[in-house]
């Protein structure tokens, strides 16, 4: 019945658990006695794939499960659909605690590669929630290509903790790159958003692709320049509510997740954006986060405020943690305390590169 795992993700106030239903069926998630239905204008949806069902985050995480409940249809018709078997399936799910040490572990640009992938987070070893930052397909030319992000959470996961996806570039390349949207986190319909997880507090910004929207690479396929100020005035937003935000009660570490490390300099080509960049840099000032967590570059850095490559003033550093080459992966362990986070590199071939606390 299932194919792939569900996996839950951390979006806004809220979690969007996705899963894939191999045949035509309705699908529910029950909650505490609370039924929340994959239904579209109170229709219930009952076509096989991709499918995607809010439920409100301070609820599944008190009560700690939730049942997954698939109804099979022998035949949807305009009168009389008949339901031939009813399947469920419970997970328990592992909320991350306020006040606790916390681990994480951030994987990206994965290209297609699901198992090197998985195993740079083992050699990490345990974590509490997972960030999957961008560039998990190569391209996106059929809707099958988004399963890779979710072949990926859910063997490392397995329903049970939370997960923060951040889009990539390559998430926008080829003819099923406009239907994105079925198969990943949104919040209003946009791949940016604030989530909370515990005492930690996080910002997901997508800068869209990494050249400009005139490219003769895209065809006219983008119009990633008035996405990006859309992100301007929402980040102006978050500040403005800062006290229901990153000001919070209990929260404790301030994050930003934003899979090209845009405050980073990069050659002429892929040098961008540089009035909404660095607007976008001034805003993180009052936010104030310890650390961008970044991708893209194929590489392991810390760049700090001043280093070589800092393109503007920034006010923490930006980890680039997921080093790609031709025979392994590389990831970041993120480890959450009371005095700061360290970050670990580690590789698909069970190697620690550096452990650095920022």
């Amino acid at each position: 019945m299932f194919s792939t795992t569900p996996v839950v993700y951390a979006v806004g106030d809220e979690y969007q658990i996705i899963f894939y239903v191999r045949r035509q069926a309705y699908a529910k998630i029950r909650i505490g006695g609370r039924e929340f239905d994959d239904c579209v204008c109170g229709v219930m949806r009952s076509a096989k794939g991709m499918r995607k069902i809010s439920v409100p985050r301070t609820l599944l995480e008190g009560c700690g499960e939730y049942t997954l409940v698939i109804q099979n249809i022998l035949t949807r018709a305009a009168y009389g659909t008949k339901i031939i078997k009813t399947t469920e399936k419970k997970f328990i799910f592992r909320p991350v605690i306020i006040g606790e040490t916390v681990r994480a572990f951030m994987t990206g640009d994965s290209h297609g590669d699901i198992e090197s992938a998985v195993k740079s987070a083992e050699t990490f070893g345990k974590f509490d929630f997972l960030i999957v930052n961008g560039d998990i397909p190569n391209k996106c030319d059929k809707v099958c290509n988004f399963e890779t992000a979710h072949n990926i959470a859910a063997k490392l996961t397995g329903g049970r903790i939370p997960v923060v996806f951040a889009k990539g570039n390559h998430e926008n390349r080829g003819a099923a790159a406009e239907l994105m949207f079925d198969y990943i986190p949104l919040k209003n319909g946009k791949t940016y958003y604030a989530f909370r997880l515990g005492s930690i507090w996080g910002l997901v910004l997508d800068c869209g692709e990494d050249k400009e929207d005139n490219h003769p690479e895209y065809g006219s396929s983008v119009r990633f320049h008035a996405f990006r100020q859309e992100q301007t005035e929402f980040i102006r937003k978050v500040i403005a509510d800062a006290e229901n935000e990153y000001n919070a009660p209990g929260v404790e570490h301030r994050i930003v997740v934003s899979h090209i490390p845009f405050i980073r300099d990069m050659n002429k080509l892929f040098t961008i954006e540089e009035e909404t960049y660095s607007e976008w840099a001034k805003l993180l000032f009052e936010i104030k986060p310890e650390a961008i967590f970044s991708a893209h570059m194929h590489t392991y850095e810390i760049m700090r405020d001043g280093a070589k490559h800092a393109r503007f003033p920034a006010p923490c550093p930006t980890v680039v943690g997921t080093e790609r080459r031709d025979d392994y992966l590389g990831g970041a362990g993120i480890t959450f305390e009371k005095d700061g986070i360290t970050v670990q590199f580690t590789t698909s071939k069970g190697e620690t590169v550096l452990s650095e606390k920022i």
